[in-house]
């Protein structure tokens, strides 16, 4: 072959590769775990879109969404379960002792695994992405929102009856 075809074929292949590499890291990958904090002035469009920017920028698809995480003092915001709606999977709300670094997304999602996408920020909501950990349960990943809601009407109606 000349020189001139071997470099060809040489840049040929190494394009191919690049492609296979970044087709292996997002086949290769398992679920994902979003975790999300968002001030009060957010949307739940800002929030997706965040999320949607977050996926993009990590090579992963939507689909691998396994969960929406956030903090369980964000129950009382419909924001979390819109964008969990939005993605068509569950929302998990986890309290301080779950998290296990001081970022509310960043928390939430090393919760499920290790980090595959730090913590990226919009105006007003905040997100991160991890790959869950090999036998992880979304099941057994925080509460789901309508148990947390049963949970606080229980402790409610038991303070209510006194002593």
């Amino acid at each position: 072959m000349t020189e001139l075809k071997q470099n060809s074929v040489r840049s040929t292949q190494q394009g191919t590769n690049s492609e296979l590499q970044r087709q292996d890291m997002t086949d290769a990958s398992g679920p994902i775990v979003a975790g999300i904090g968002f001030a009060t002035a957010a949307t739940a469009d800002e929030v997706i879109g965040l999320i949607e920017a977050c996926l993009a920028e990590a090579g992963l698809a939507a689909g691998q969404l396994a969960a929406i995480g956030t903090h369980a003092r964000k129950l009382g915001n419909a924001i979390p379960l819109q964008v969990a709606a939005h993605f068509g999977v569950p929302l998990r709300l986890l309290d301080d002792a779950d998290l296990s670094m001081d970022g509310l997304a960043e928390g939430v999602a090393a919760a499920a695994g290790p980090l595959r996408l730090g913590r990226r920020q919009s105006r007003y909501a905040t997100c991160a992405m991890a790959e869950c950990r090999p036998g992880f349960s979304v099941a057994a990943f925080g509460q789901p929102p309508i148990a947390r809601a049963a949970m606080a009407s229980s402790t409610l109606a038991t303070s209510l009856a006194g002593p």
